[in-house]
């Protein structure tokens, strides 16, 4: 009987998250350790983590290193590519996660007075038309939240041209894929509505546009998300 109780408290933490999305956000400190038996672990290394646009995070103990990289959520499970956590709770001001040397506590913040500690949580300025969006961007990065066996280089995106009037029978721009010769873009910029650029050509796209500003381009399609500069 006690096995059984303890395997459904185990269970529990698991089935709330079962129904969330497969991302986190914002800012999160560690404030509580524990071994694998629940006992309290005291300590220093306070770790931080800051979850963005893209899967990207970053990665801190408290006067230590700081590690950048992306990450997937996969059957409740976190994996930051270095470290690989089961994930027993996710509520939106608790965390808890778990791998082989403990369990930890994690509860989201706004500022941390540590000092190369991540910056707080970004907001982006609303793009509410496409002329805000107006030049020639290049892919700089690319992120994704799933691991890709593969690159499809006729589909992933090199360079987006987007124009200050509507050109060639209305076209708002055009969108270059890697394969693409500088002249033959495989899709064109059709509409761009409430943060949505809807493309067509070769076939049917949709992009959100996360952020346009500071010379950077930002858009997500399912995902994967691009990172746009000009560059002079």
């Amino acid at each position: 009987m006690r096995k059984i109780i303890t395997l459904l408290l185990l269970a529990a933490p698991l089935a709330a998250f079962s129904g969330d999305k497969n991302t986190l956000s914002g800012n999160w400190r560690e404030i509580k350790r524990m071994d694998s038996d629940n006992g309290v672990i005291s300590f220093r290394d306070t770790i931080l983590l800051k979850f963005m646009v893209g899967n990207e995070y970053i990665w801190q103990k408290a006067g230590g290193m700081i590690y950048k990289g992306t990450y997937k959520i996969e059957n409740n499970a976190l994996d930051l590519g270095m470290r690989y956590f089961t994930i027993m709770e996710k509520k939106p001001n608790r965390l808890v996660l778990k791998d082989e040397a403990g369990i930890y506590e994690f509860t989201t913040y706004k500022e941390v007075a540590v000092a190369n500690a991540p910056k707080a949580e970004e907001h982006f300025a609303p793009v509410n038309n496409v002329q805000q969006m107006a030049g020639h961007w290049s892919v700089y990065k690319g992120t994704s939240a799933k691991t890709n066996q593969s690159i499809d280089y006729s589909r992933q995106l090199k360079v987006i041209d987007i124009y200050s009037a509507p050109q060639d029978g209305g076209k708002l721009g055009v969108l270059f894929a890697r394969k693409d010769a500088d002249n033959a873009p495989s899709w064109y910029v059709e509409s761009y509505n409430n943060q949505t650029l809807v493309c067509n050509g070769r076939d049917r796209r949709v992009f959100k546009v996360i952020k346009c500003q500071d010379n950077e381009l930002i858009m997500q399609e399912d995902d994967y998300t691009y990172f746009f500069r000009q560059f002079k």
